[in-house]
């Protein structure tokens, strides 16, 4: 089976929604959850602030800017207990969002089929269902991603 790693909207304006969203996401099954900030955010900031709200997925930051203080880097792995990983895989695909369920079991399985350890996928209501009901064979269309 192929990992899944869900990469967190790029944006977060409103962080409440954007912590919420992060901890549905680590509830449902996500084995990793990606911060690619491109909003000027402090990306190791919010890998702290994931590592407060969420406990199981791996959380994984991709460039943050100038050289980080180790201290930094070492407070967010010791946040996350040992879940922390800077710069991210990099031998994980990056795969657009699921259209069904159907669609997500052949990206699934051909990703696993090409020796693909895990998948990035961005997060979406659609993913946040399919993640939760994996064996449901409906489409449901009426989630919304901040469940609080």
């Amino acid at each position: 089976m192929v990992m899944v790693g869900v990469l967190l909207d790029r944006d977060p304006e409103a962080l409440g929604e954007w912590l919420a969203d992060a901890a549905a996401f680590d509830a449902a099954g996500a084995d990793a959850l990606w911060v690619d900030c491109e909003s000027g955010w402090d990306v190791l900031a919010l890998a702290a602030a994931l590592a407060v709200v969420t406990f199981r997925s791996r959380l994984v930051v991709a460039g943050p800017e100038g050289e980080p203080d180790g201290r930094t880097l070492e407070t967010v792995s010791r946040l996350s207990g040992g879940r922390f990983a800077l710069l991210g895989e990099h031998d994980w695909e990056r795969v657009p969002a699921p259209q069904g369920r159907a669609e997500w079991r052949n990206t699934c399985t051909d990703a696993a089929e090409r020796g693909v350890p895990g998948i990035v996928v961005p997060a979406g209501p659609r993913l946040l269902d399919i993640l939760r009901n994996p064996d449901d064979p409906g489409e449901r269309h009426d989630l919304q991603l901040a469940q609080g």
